[in-house]
């Protein structure tokens, strides 16, 4: 009997060990073939694939100012890291150049189409190469409310997702745009990106953007139009320190910013007194004349009953 169920036994592992085998060859092949190329992309994703080749993204790396940029720095590989894909920074090897779908999206976990494709959406992974504006981002209103980098901008077209910044900025600031519609800064064209996310000053590089991300206006940001305004004195106003005479007055010590000499308010005559009261007790009569009338009638009515 137990020699019967040995000899069963040794006929199942006969048969178990080459199936097992052959099934883990067939996964592991199926794993190969599902490895994510830009190719298995454009099959269903032809417009994404189009959108993404002329973006800042799928030029990265062939972008003609950062090929110029990068060749005369030497061709550093630290640059690498963020304008190519998979790169290695011990060999200075790189799977593809420029931004490619896999840094985004993938692995996949199972069969795709029929189950969704993993994508990593946060800004810490924007933030991962676009060090400065991240930074910028996280220490604003936006980043506090968690408002992440693909609410405002496409990551295929590395566009907004609008078709315009007050459209962008209306879609979650409806008053603040609206009453912004009837200032002096719209009726001269402004939008709200020329003040709340100003263009940075030198060349671009070291992960900063073209424009800060903290969206805070400060004086720097009216300076940049108003530093003729802010800094004009009108004809009244003298250089700060000197004392200024003028109707034999007593010399008045000029402050910064403040007039060299402020008139005095031209006193108010007798006339201007009279037509001002005369006004008031006009207004009283007309308020307190039925008053009175009641009162009258009663102070007749009383002293006929003494009679």
């Amino acid at each position: 009997m137990l020699a019967r169920i040995l000899w069963r036994l040794f006929v199942g592992l006969c048969f178990a060990l080459p199936l097992g085998i052959l099934a883990v060859v067939s996964v592991h092949a199926q794993e190969i073939d599902k490895e994510i190329t830009q190719n298995d992309c454009v099959g269903c994703h032809e417009i994404t694939q189009t959108h993404w080749e002329e973006s800042a993204h799928g030029q990265a790396f062939n972008d003609p100012v950062f090929q110029k940029a990068w060749r005369e720095q030497g061709s550093p590989d630290t640059c690498l890291a963020c304008h190519t894909s998979g790169f290695d920074q011990v060999t200075g090897i790189f799977e593809t150049d420029s931004v490619s779908c896999s840094v985004c999206h993938g692995p996949e976990l199972g069969e795709h189409p029929e189950e969704i494709m993993p994508t990593d959406i946060s800004s810490r992974l924007c933030g991962t190469c676009h060090l400065d504006t991240h930074a910028e981002w996280e220490t604003s209103v936006h980043g506090q409310e968690d408002l992440s980098c693909v609410r405002c901008h496409n990551a295929h077209t590395t566009e907004l997702r609008s078709n315009g910044v007050q459209e962008l900025c209306q879609s979650c600031h409806n008053d603040a745009t609206h009453f912004y519609n009837d200032t002096a800064h719209a009726k001269q064209g402004l939008l709200c990106s020329d003040c709340h996310l100003r263009v940075n000053e030198g060349t671009m590089g070291d992960g900063h953007g073209q424009r800060q991300h903290s969206f805070v206006v400060d004086l720097d940001t009216c300076s940049s139009c108003h530093s003729e305004e802010m800094h004009t004195r009108p004809p009244a106003m003298g250089t700060p320190g000197e004392e200024i005479t003028q109707n034999d007055q007593e010399p008045v010590l000029v402050m910064a910013g403040l007039p060299a000499v402020q008139s005095e308010p031209d006193p108010v005559g007798p006339m201007g007194f009279a037509i001002l009261a005369s006004l008031v007790g006009m207004g009283f009569g007309i308020v307190a004349a039925p008053w009175l009338k009641k009162w009258n009638k009663r102070a007749d009515k009383g002293h006929d009953d003494e009679q």
